[in-house]
């Protein structure tokens, strides 16, 4: 990760990232299930979850000087795609891109994860 990247004051991931760190991952679990793992995760991680929005899919939370937010969608082929997006206010504060493997991390010990982006996982 260049100067560039660690300056960013906002990060989110996606399917085709060109980062794979930050690529979308996909487990084999039910929202409710993913929702709960993030609320835990967070809370001992010393984060707040502000808001969930069960419809829509999303969860808001404060993360160490970091807002953000979880997308948890139900996809086809039994899989559950979870995206994040990160902001800070400031240039310089906790680095983006290692809150978001954190979280992913936390995430792929707790469920059985089906894919990483576009790639199956076997």
């Amino acid at each position: 990760m260049g100067l560039k990247e660690r300056l960013q004051k906002q990060l989110e991931t996606s399917d085709t990232h060109k980062n794979e760190n930050l690529r979308t991952h996909y487990y084999a679990a039910t929202v409710e299930m993913l929702f709960a793992g993030l609320e835990n995760i967070l809370k001992q991680d010393g984060g707040t979850v502000r808001r969930v929005d069960a419809e829509r899919g999303e969860l808001a939370f404060t993360l160490k000087e970091v807002d953000g937010l979880a997308t948890v969608i139900m996809v086809a082929g039994g899989r559950t795609a979870v995206d994040l997006f990160l902001h800070r206010e400031s240039l310089l504060g906790p680095d983006l891109e290692k809150q978001i493997e954190r979280i992913y991390a936390s995430l792929d010990a707790g469920y059985r994860l089906k894919m990483i982006g576009t790639k199956e996982i076997t």
